[in-house]
């Protein structure tokens, strides 16, 4: 197999002393428990791709598609090892030797027909203003709630500005290894949306744009909110609720006291799960998994909506909108016994 794009990895894939760290919090291993499972296994893998003592494979891809790149090996790893790009890269080089699956295909369709993962017409709610906002796929989906959230900017003082013809980022085909697609969705991104500060809402989106956009500064809804949120006297819900932290925030953007504070802010109690704030354990919904293996997914989202029912709150509050969907679904498949709400509808609630 030719190697185009783990070659930028072969410092940090070298740098992987195996110490098995990384065993710890995957919740990959948790599940399936083989070596070929670890954030260790899968960097071995990709060596052996590079230096091609390994032929790519189905199994090879099965094993770096399986990654919900939660970050959890990077808070551990004493070489602090970037597991997800090393496994994006492998991605690439796979999907550039032919191993594709259809249900990325699919997606990827749907968003270079649509502008967006669902393959269909979506404008974002219109709203005059000064700030961009960005909501992305998955809040361009859900129009009421976007309304909702983008009006919390307004009653915290800023002139917030949708824009009705936005187009996904281009994580989707990023996290997948189809580089091509990636570029040519990242050029009509800023082609759609040619601002380069701007309040982005979706966790995933403002992520990866910080990762991949080196000209952009996007801001965080929450961090907004968590600015400003004080002054505006919110009312007091009186509620008691669990929290996930989204690896994508926690982990990734390191906001794990404000989502908390914020709760306190509005007159809510928290019960912690058994694994939280940067050891929280994953939903499932990352690194693409949720299209590759959704049974995969399922398993993980079980876990971790179990380990809110254990709390005895009756609300699981969360930020990401891909974790929301993931745990709601498994609440659903309980009978509700926990209501699944996004922190964004609490703060509505509190400000209304």
């Amino acid at each position: 197999m030719e190697v185009k794009y783990l070659k930028d990895w072969e410092t940090e894939m070298n740098t992987c002393i195996r110490c098995a760290y990384c065993f710890e919090g995957c919740p990959m291993f948790k599940e399936k428990g083989w070596e070929s499972d670890t954030p260790r296994g899968k960097v071995v893998l990709a060596y052996g791709l590079f230096t091609g003592q390994l032929e790519p494979s189905d199994y090879i891809a099965e094993k770096i598609l399986e990654c919900t790149f939660c970050r959890d090996c990077i808070q551990r790893c004493s070489a602090n090892i970037s597991v997800p790009d090393i496994l994006t890269a492998a991605r690439a080089d796979l999907v550039e030797a032919g191993f594709k699956y259809d249900s990325h295909v699919n997606l990827l369709n749907k968003v270079e027909s649509s502008g967006n993962i669902f393959g269909k017409e979506l404008k974002a709610p219109p709203h005059p203003g000064k700030t961009p906002v960005l909501l992305g796929c998955r809040f361009l989906e859900r129009s009421d709630d976007a309304k909702r959230y983008v009006e919390i900017l307004t009653k915290l003082g800023m002139e917030p500005m949708t824009v009705e013809d936005e187009v996904c980022c281009g994580m989707p085909p990023g996290v997948l290894g189809y580089k091509d697609k990636t570029n040519k969705q990242k050029a009509l991104f800023r082609e759609r949306f040619p601002y380069n500060e701007f309040i982005c809402m979706c966790t995933t989106c403002v992520f990866f744009i910080r990762k991949s956009y080196t000209d952009l500064n996007p801001t965080y809804i929450i961090e907004e909110i968590y600015k400003r949120l004080p002054e505006a006297n919110p009312r007091q819900l009186g509620l008691t609720v669990t929290y996930h932290d989204p690896c994508n925030v926690g982990r990734g953007m390191d906001m794990v006291k404000e989502p908390r504070k914020i709760l306190k802010m509005i007159g809510c109690d928290y019960v912690e799960m058994e694994t939280f704030g940067k050891e929280a354990e994953c939903c499932g919904g990352g690194g693409g998994v949720l299209v590759t293996d959704r049974e995969l997914s399922e398993k993980l989202a079980r876990k971790r909506y179990r380990q809110a029912l254990d709390t005895g709150a009756k609300i699981l509050v969360t930020l990401c909108p891909t974790c929301e969907l993931n745990l709601a679904n498994m609440a659903k498949e309980d009978g509700n016994k926990i209501e699944v709400k996004n922190l964004l509808d609490l703060i509505w609630e509190a400000l209304r």
